[in-house]
């Protein structure tokens, strides 16, 4: 997965780098289909803003946002949001379809014995 950063109104420093690139490193076990990832740091009046676009092969792109006092804390909440949204869709493609009614009375007959 590669992972874009880019910062707006300031200057990025590589030990904030290194946390957005740890932080987000870990979310492709929620996806394998995870191809990228556009980090977007903006320094406001008094807010550190940051957005993530997560770009899913096959599927939409993913989007979150936060604001907060510092970058840290920011990236930190955002890559929260992110894996939350992750962990979610993860869960919603699982099969929740029952068997059908053949099949659930054939395996019945299998496991007593009673094949017809």
């Amino acid at each position: 997965m590669k992972i874009s950063i880019t910062a707006r109104r300031f200057e990025l420093s590589d030990s904030l780098r290194k946390h957005v690139e740890s932080r987000f490193s870990g979310l492709e076990r929620y996806n394998h289909r995870m191809s990228r990832l556009e980090v977007t740091l903006t320094e406001e009046k008094r807010q550190k803003r940051v957005e993530v676009r997560a770009a899913v092969d096959g599927d939409v792109d993913i989007h979150a946002e936060t604001t907060a006092a510092d970058f840290r804390t920011a990236v930190n909440r955002v890559s929260y949001k992110l894996a939350r949204q992750l962990r979610r869709r993860r869960d919603r493609r699982t099969d929740h379809q029952a068997p059908r009614l053949g099949q659930e009375i054939q395996s019945e007959r299998v496991s007593k014995g009673n094949e017809p």
